[in-house]
């Protein structure tokens, strides 16, 4: 064997130069280490397992499809050695799925021929190729080996060999491969591996409400009918009824409860026993347990988890701290305790036995402590024939697929074995050969599974066969598999096998010889005709963006149509750690750009059709992306990072009746989905929930109970610091006065702060001064650390403060706030304002940074200064405390009063005085999450720990809050190019021409628990006719009210539009809706509205003219400017509608649009689009009216259609 050198320069880090098995220690290793970001990265994965990682040693055997994708995740990953190993000859068909290979590779080694690009990808990890005999003595060398599908050197009798020596020499073992549809992966770690984290999930915390001690809960309805059934019943040989009926009659008997025979058929076997421990007669005899409340609807723990429990008061003699599992003795309740979750209650669950500690009397927090657990795993010898296939993997369309597809590639094995080749490409004898393997292994074996010879028949055909989305759901699962090394995450136990042989119908063809030719033998010609000739759109060229163009290339995708991308972010060294087609060298290019130019060197049959923008896709880019561009696409793939975005996207494909192939990852989680027009509910009814829920306003501000609460806390009050006062003063100087106060006019509730802000500013930069920075620090840290902690205190009560009820104010989530008091010798306060003075100067342009960050003031300097600082004296304030967390959504924007409008007049005459051409420019601090140097995160960190101190949350470090305030995604790349696969695999589907949309699926995975669960897409959401019942409660008065929604026409969904032609009035385009055929007739328009802007409403204007009248009277006999000004503005306002309604319906809807909404970003845009209020036309017959539901007090009824597309051009 010998190693081949790239030639590179042993400064960059890489292992090229020495023999295989001959590293670098670590101090040289750090010497030459390049700089990298891996904080998205850091962000899923965690300091522990990143500095094990950066210990890893692996081995790649194997570089089809299957290998190339392992082999570049784990570098991407950055381990401390990759190695790779294949000898075999590079065929032109491999092109179709090994994206470092290209034409002129035919013929050379596959490692040899790969290892250019491979090396290329991280010059922090030691890489290298071995070429020759596989030995064990090569296995030696590394903690994690992974063989990929079948080769001469690795037959299924070598396999199950080297899995035996690695077993024995402690080396983690995977093998996987892929046979046409079928991946199969089989993972040994081995005896007694260490997972200190199952899954990942960031550790939990929990409030406590309350506290008892409680008899034990059943652990089954099993254990309480033994606890109170003569002995002689047999409970374990009941059937589930027997067993709810004996339950029922326990409660009846011994707990006096009734039941009638309805309610005895409903109720729950979890209800029987809830309703038995809360019964004395019937609870659990002996053992006891403390049963803990939490604050909050669901505490989501899980049932063996740990919680390290602090701050909870009980009225007995506490012993010794200590780790107690369920059942056991407790001697102190601020121990660390094993939980079991009440089978009912989200928010309750048990620990053991607390009868010795005493009454409980307040408080209490509770953060989750992952314990490490131990698991054994057997030989690949073993498994082959008694398999655990692991339970994760579900597809609810093909139960019981798993054990079929095992038995299929036990076969394929050993005829790979017997012949030294995979089964000829769509040959039925060697097919059949195959099938009669297996049936004589399932007897030899006594295999417990079903023989589906139709199905192994398929495995045969096209077991040599690999498609680049196959590929690349394979190698995001085995190089996450790989890395599990380090004991985060949970090991695959011990197989995983997945097929989408549902694509192949028969039509394939083999002997075609190109990069296409496994996907001519899969799935046809008129296949690759398609799929080459279509027109599409990639939105997004980050990290999802690399993977799908790389999938693109693979097979030649749009390559004789159009492949339009767009992306207007430039690449950034966070984005290399998984971004996989950008290197060092790209670093500040445009990534569509750039990922474009990297796929057609893949591929070079796109460079005719590949379209590449630069801008984002939003309503001001419209101009580019015109109704033309959409309607010519075919379809539309997101490859988006955000909501809104996402929305967006969602919503022109619904306008276009274009397929969207939609997806998202956060860390080893991801999920896909197609959104088909007519079939499945579009993105925006189906997106998954979570995004945009926030925190609420009264605890971020005056209760928080967590750390991330005061994060998200200082990252808001960087905006209000840094970035709004700054932005609305540069906006004044460079706008001058008169049209800045024109905007402030614009929304003078709004402008009133910006005004104030910018006048403030105005006077700061005049005065700039190191001395001025650290002033406003210092006030800033008196304001929020000291006077808002004691006003707090002050309004809310001191911390034994209690209502009418006995019930305490300070409890659970509201934390008692410490004051922190001023002390210039402490460091945690002289950071604080010496990152704040830093940003100041900044803004200031006090800090010019001539040469690096030099310009930063000293820490002495402003410790200096800020000893020499008067504390001021603090002066209660007495205000409202809003503590209602659900009431928010309540409140009413604020409205301008009459000394709000005079102090509006002050400012804006104090504004008119600024001569705007003297005043210095100054430079926003906008919020900068990857400068290390700029003091932001640094301030973030401060503040938030600060603030934390302030409610003796626990602190957090620098990372966890660029993270959090920097709105980070945990991201990698083995997800990233897991989820793309699946996503292919939907897209192999539009292109086949499936129609059912039960062939299609919406996929969700996680890497870290061994996930795929694949279900049918839900039907598209209808809009239905309902009558909907509420109870109302006015004060004393409390009734019953009735609403009844009419969908026009029903079950209409939000791909159907209500088309109209013409450049219409308003008063044709009403006529042309009541007749339209959609409508049925009797309906009218009472509002059009297009966004936030109304285009017509048909009012009653007597309404408006009698408020006119009132508004006139009140100015004329208003005693203040400032209120005669409020009137005169309402009469203003009402008379502007009247005149509007009544010339209103002569006018062109096309012209009142642009009017209120501005000309279309696109000019050729053929249509506007309207939502409507639509009412019962007053016109309609008397009788027909009757025939409606009734309309009162108590009943009311509400007509919904779909929007209007007015096609005007």
């Amino acid at each position: 064997p010998r190693n081949i050198s790239s030639g590179r320069p042993p400064g960059l880090g890489k292992a090229h130069h020495n023999p295989p098995g001959c590293f670098c220690d670590a101090a040289k290793m750090s010497e030459t280490k390049v700089k990298e970001d891996l904080s998205r990265m850091k962000g899923a994965y965690g300091e522990k397992m990143i500095k094990k990682l950066k210990n890893m040693k692996v081995a790649v055997f194997g570089l089809r499809g299957a290998g190339i994708e392992t082999a570049k995740n784990l570098l991407l990953a950055g381990p401390h050695t990759v190695m790779v190993h294949d000898d075999e000859k590079v065929q032109a068909v491999d092109l179709g799925a090994n994206f470092y290979l290209d034409e002129s590779d035919v013929g050379k080694p596959r490692a040899q021929a790969c290892e250019k690009e491979l090396a290329d990808i991280n010059p922090n990890t030691y890489f290298s190729v071995h070429t020759g005999p596989v030995t064990t003595d090569e296995l030696k060398k590394y903690s994690t080996v992974v063989f990929t599908d079948l080769q001469a050197q690795w037959p299924m009798n070598k396999l199950t060999e080297f899995d035996k020596f690695c077993t024995e020499n402690g080396i983690k073992f995977i093998w996987t491969g892929i046979f046409g549809m079928q991946l199969s992966i089989f993972s040994n770690f081995g005896k007694n591996h260490e997972i200190f984290d199952k899954d990942g999930d960031p550790e939990k915390s929990i409030v406590i409400a309350n506290l008892e001690c409680v008899p034990e809960p059943y652990a089954s309805i099993d254990e309480l009918l033994d606890a109170h059934l003569p002995k002689y019943f047999d409970v374990k040989k009941m059937g589930y009824s027997a067993k709810k009926e004996w339950g029922v009659k326990l409660l009846e008997d011994k707990a006096g409860m009734k039941f009638d025979n309805k309610r005895k058929k409903t109720i729950q076997v979890g209800e029987i026993l809830d309703y038995a421990e809360g019964c004395k007669a019937l609870a659990k005899p002996g053992k006891m347990a403390g049963k803990i409340t939490t604050e909050g609807d669901r505490h989501m723990l899980y049932s063996g988890d740990y919680i390290s429990f602090a701050e909870i008061q009980m009225d007995g003699k506490a012993g010794a701290e200590g780790t107690f599992k369920y059942g056991e003795k407790i001697t102190n309740i601020n121990s660390v305790c094993e939980i079991k979750v009440h089978r009912t209650n989200p928010s309750v669950f048990f620990i053991g036995d607390v009868s010795e500690l005493g009454s409980y009397i307040k408080g209490g927090i509770g953060n989750q402590k992952k314990m490490s657990i131990y698991k054994d795993y057997q030989s690949l010898e073993e498994q082959l024939y008694a398999p655990r296939i692991e339970p994760g993997v579900t597809n609810f369309m093909k139960w019981g697929v798993s054990m079929k597809l095992h038995l299929g590639l036990v076969a394929v094995m050993k005829f790979h074995e017997a012949k030294g080749a995979y089964p000829k490409l769509l040959d039925d004898a060697d097919a059949k050969e195959v099938v009669e393997i297996a049936k004589k292994v399932k007897e030899e074996k006594k295999m417990m599974m079903e023989l589906d010879a139709d199905l192994i028949a398929k495995i045969a055909k096209h077991a040599s066969a690999e498609t680049n989305a196959i590929a690349a759901i394979d190698g995001g699962f085995v190089a996450q598999e790989a890395m599990k090394q380090t004991g985060k995450y949970t090991p695959i136990d011990q197989f995983i096998h997945f097929d989408a042989f549902e694509l192949v119908s028969g039509d394939g063809k083999a002997g075609r010889t190109d990069r296409y030719g496994h996907y001519a033998a899969l799935f046809g010609e008129d296949f690759i005709n398609k799929a080459h000739g279509s027109n599409f759109f990639l939105v997004g060229c980050g990290a999802l963006g690399c993977e799908f163009l790389k999938n693109i290339a693979m097979m030649g995708l749009g390559s004789k149509g159009s492949i339009h991308i767009t992306d207007d972010d430039v690449i950034e060294l966070s984005n290399l750690s998984r971004q996989f087609l950008f290197r060092r060298k790209h670093v500040g290019c445009l990534k569509s750009e750039s990922s474009a130019g990297v796929a057609c060197e893949m591929n070079p049959e796109l460079k005719s059709a590949m379209k590449v923008h630069k801008i984002r896709v939003e309503p001001k880019t419209e101009s580019s992306f015109t109704c033309a561009f959409w309607d010519k696409l075919d379809f539309i793939i997101n490859a988006l990072d955000n909501i809104k975005a996402r929305v967006y996207m969602d919503s022109k494909c619904i306008l276009h009746g274009k397929p969207l192939f939609e997806s998202g990852t956060l860390g080893t989680q991801a999920n896909s989905s197609v959104h088909v027009p007519h079939k499945t509910p579009s993105y925006a009814q189906g997106a998954p929930p979570g995004e945009g829920q926030g925190i609420a306003m009264c605890t971020m501000t005056n209760f928080p109970y967590e750390p991330v609460h005061c994060i998200e806390w200082s990252r808001t009050m960087f905006g209000q610091m840094f970035e709004d006062g700054p932005s609305a003063y540069e906006d004044m100087r460079k706008s001058g006065v008169d049209k800045f106060l024109e905007k402030v006019e614009q929304n003078e509730t709004e402008g009133l702060s910006k005004l104030e802000s910018a006048l403030k500013w105005a006077e700061l930069a005049q005065n700039a001064t190191l001395e001025t920075c650290v002033k406003l620090a210092f006030d800033m840290f008196i304001a929020e650390y000291r006077d808002a902690v004691k006003n707090l205190i002050h309004n809310c009560g001191p911390e034994d403060k209690v209502d009418d009820n006995g019930v305490r104010f300070w409890r659970g989530r509201k934390r008692f706030p410490v004051p922190q008091e001023w002390d210039a010798k402490s460091e945690v306060y002289i950071d604080f304002v010496y990152h704040t003075a830093c940003i100041f100067a900044d803004v200031l342009g006090i800090a010019k940074h001539k040469n690096g960050r030099d310009g930063y003031p000293t820490k002495d300097a402003v410790a200096k200064i800020a000893s020499g600082l008067s504390v001021p004296e603090w002066k209660p304030k007495t205000m409202k405390v809003d503590d209602d967390e659900k009431g928010e959504q309540k409140k009413k924007a604020a409205s301008m009063g009459a000394d709000e409008y005079k102090k509006l007049d002050d400012m804006k005459a104090k504004a008119k005085a600024i001569d705007v051409s003297k005043l210095p420019e100054i430079s926003p601090g906008d919020f900068e999450k990857d400068d290390d140097e700029n003091h932001h995160i640094d301030w973030i960190t401060s503040s938030a720990n600060l603030r934390a101190d302030t409610r003796k949350i626990k602190r957090s470090d620098r990372h966890h809050c660029r993270m959090v305030a920097g709105r980070i995604i945990a991201a990698i790349a083995t997800t990233t190019a897991a989820i793309t696969g699946f996503v292919f695999l939907e897209l192999y589907k539009q292109l086949l021409g499936f129609d059912d949309i039960e062939k299609y699926n919406w996929t969700t995975i996680n890497l870290a628990t061994n996930v795929i669960v694949s279900e049918m897409p839900a039907d598209p959401k209808e809009n239905r006719t309902t009558t909907v019942q509420e109870t109302m409660n006015e004060g004393e008065k409390i009734y019953k009210k009735e609403t009844t929604t009419i969908a026009v026409p029903n079950k209409f969904t939000c791909y159907d539009f209500i088309d109209v032609k013409g450049d219409l009035t308003f008063e044709e385009l009403i006529k042309a809706f009541s007749e339209h055929k959609m409508t049925q007739g009797g309906l009218t328009i009472n509002g059009m509205f297009a966004g936030k802007s109304v285009i017509y409403n048909n009012v009653d204007t007597s309404i408006y003219e009698r408020q006119y009248e009132r508004a006139m009277e009140r100015a004329e006999k208003a005693k203040s400017a400032g209120h005669k000004k409020l009137f005169m503005k309402q009469a203003n306002s009402a008379k502007m509608f009247i005149e509007q309604a009544k010339s209103t319906m002569g006018k062109k809807v096309s012209e009142v649009h642009a009017e209120n909404c501005g000309s279309p970003a696109d000019p050729d845009q053929p249509f506007i689009l309207l939502d409507l209020d639509v009412g019962v036309d007053p016109n309609l017959p008397e009788w027909l009216k009757n025939r409606l539901p009734k309309v009162d007090e108590t009943h009311s009824l509400d007509i919904n259609t779909p929007q209007l597309r007015l096609w005007y051009k």
